[in-house]
This record gives C-alpha cells, structure tokens and sequence, in this order.
C-alpha cells in the first residue's frame, strides 16, 4: 500500500511542481504590468496549472481503511497545500484578469465536449429512443458517462450514473472544484434552459427536469460531500415539479438517508432566482432554489467549502450553514 501511496505522491508532486513554476513566472510577470498579449497567455497558463491541480486531486489517495494513520497524516497535509495552491492561482488570476475566479469562465447553456458522448442520436434507432438513465441501463449499458436520450422526444446530452446504488440515475446538477467553475447565481432564463458543462458543475434545466419528472414517476438522489471528505446521502421515493406556468413547484416526500430530511421544509415551494424572487429568499442567499424566506437545502449557493454562511452551498440538517464541497442531484424512475 506504501509503494502505491508513494507511486501516487509522485505523481501529485510532479504536477505540483509544474504548477508552482508556472505560477511564480507568472506572479513576476504581473508584478511588471504586463501588456494584454501577455496577460492572456498568463491566464492560459494559469488554465493550466488549474487543470494540473485538479487532475492531481482527482489521482492522490484518501484517508480510508486501508491506509496507516502515519499515511493518513502526510494524505491530510500534502491535501492542505493543494487547497493553498489552488487559493493562490485564483487569487493571482482575479489580480491579472481584474475580475473574481470564479465566474471566468462560463457556459450559458449546456455543452458538452462530443468525443465523451458514449451513446448519440446516431446510435439509436427512433423507435428505441431512451428517456432517461434507467431505460440506457436495461439496453445494457452499464458505464458511468455522457448519453443522449429523449425525454420530449428531442436529443439531450445527460450524464448517467450507473455506479450509485444500482444505477441508472439522470444526474441534473453538479457542484465541486473544477477549472474555471461556474457562476450559479444566474436568472431566471438561466435556469430555465440549463447552463455549464455536464461532465463537470452544471444545472441541467428546469424544462428538461421538469420534462424528466412528469413523464414517470421519479424519486430524487442528493450526495453530498463536506469539507474533510466526508459523504451523506438523502434519497426521496416521490420526485417532480412543475411546469413554468407553475414557477417549477417542487414536491418532494418519502425520505430515506443519513443526511437529514431537509428538504420537507421545501415541499411545495416555488422557484426563485435573483430576478424572479417571491420574497426575497434567493437574493439574499445569492443563489437559485425552491426557497421562500429561508433554505433549509441550498445547494446552487456559493461555493465555499468549510465557511460558516448561509449564502454558502449546505444542507442545514447536516452541517448547518457550513459550506459543502460536492453535491450531486440525480433522478430515476422509480420501479413499478
């Protein structure tokens, strides 16, 4: 296990160190004011260190049963200087870009790169045309990615998951650490159509879950990850919301899970976003929602892992208002 630790430590430090070159070139030069062609290749190379981090979080190893305490102890510190670089090339690209990190880079609608498309509209025969994970999963498919199905007889790019709990979830929103995260504090249109990149931080769109949820009985899945790693789940057997015509009412029962029944305080709650707010809830907690004067859930807030605040993402019954670090929303049909 040693051997494999070390042999993943190497790997981490390889792309730590890239990464720290890049940056401390890269600080000198803006200390030297330099010009817009320069300032753009600085940010490119910035883009960069940020991917290298990223990948080497998702390679280096946890603290789980199979490792000794004395290797839990250098996982948890190397992890510590990986949250410190990472802070510091947000901090250096807000400076060279004269703007905050996090919404630099943004989708307005859903992309999705199309060499990850695992099953496409030209794989499937019309009369064949699935209408969500579930129905991929009984053809067969068994991996965990990008497909296309039909839930209004149009093509929508999902991501499956085909791993959690038997599989076959249609997972509709996304939050973690990813380059370039997305900026959820959007508008009503927004969240209407769906924005940012399936395979990373996304919402998928309040007509495309709406069109998911009323064409079969669904239950919803949330995991969620905090700060120190550690995972809860909450599942509920009865899933939908409304149409547009009914500000996307959410109703919601039946829970099951470790993290706490939070959302029945939801339960028949309108949408609000920052423009179309009902009494003031999603101004306040700067984030959209099925929120009134207060949330109890609110997973499309800020992200700011580990900060006590409720325009953070949390789930109340949990952690409080202490931010989480990762959350998933995924639904299925529910078996008949």
């Amino acid at each position: 296990m040693y051997l494999v630790l070390f042999s993943n430590m190497q790997h981490f430090c390889f792309c730590g160190a890239i990464c720290l070159i890049l940056v401390a070139g890269i600080y000198a030069a803006e200390e030297k004011q330099p010009t817009c062609g320069k300032t753009e290749k600085a940010l490119a190379l910035f883009e960069l260190a940020e991917d290298l981090f990223f990948k080497a979080k998702e390679l280096y190893p946890t603290c789980d049963n199979e490792v000794t305490p004395e290797e839990c102890l250098l996982i948890t510190k190397s992890n510590n200087y990986l949250k410190f670089a990472r802070k510091f090339i947000a901090d250096i690209k807000g400076k060279l870009s004269n703007k905050p990190a996090d919404p630099n880079i943004q989708y307005d609608t859903l992309v999705t790169d199309p060499d990850v498309v695992l099953l496409n509209a030209e794989s499937i025969a019309a009369d064949q045309r699935p209408k969500d994970c579930s129905e991929i999963l009984a053809t067969k498919y068994t991996k965990s990615g990008v497909y296309t199905i039909y839930p209004k007889n149009e093509p929508l790019n999902v991501y499956c998951d085909m791993d959690t709990d038997g599989g076959g979830w249609t997972v509709i929103q996304r939050r973690g650490f990813y380059p370039g995260m997305q900026y959820f504090n959007k508008g009503w249109s927004f969240y209407k159509r769906g924005f940012g990149n399936i395979a990373r931080d996304f919402w998928l769109g309040n007509d495309n879950i709406y069109a998911l949820t009323n064409q079969a009985p669904c239950e919803i899945r949330f995991d969620l990850e905090d700060h120190n790693g550690e995972s809860r789940n909450a599942v509920y057997k009865t899933f939908s919301i409304d149409d547009e015509a009914g500000d996307y009412t959410i109703h919601i029962s039946d829970y099951s899970g470790d993290a706490g029944d939070g959302m029945k305080f939801h339960d028949g709650q309108r949408f609000a976003t920052v423009d179309k707010d009902h009494l003031t809830g999603a101004t306040v907690l700067q984030g959209a929602w099925w929120i009134n004067e207060w949330a109890y859930v609110h997973l499309n807030g800020l992200y700011i892992p580990g900060v006590d605040s409720p325009k953070s993402i949390h789930w109340y019954l949990w952690h409080e208002n202490v931010g989480l670090a990762g959350v998933e929303m995924k639904i299925r049909q529910v078996s008949s």
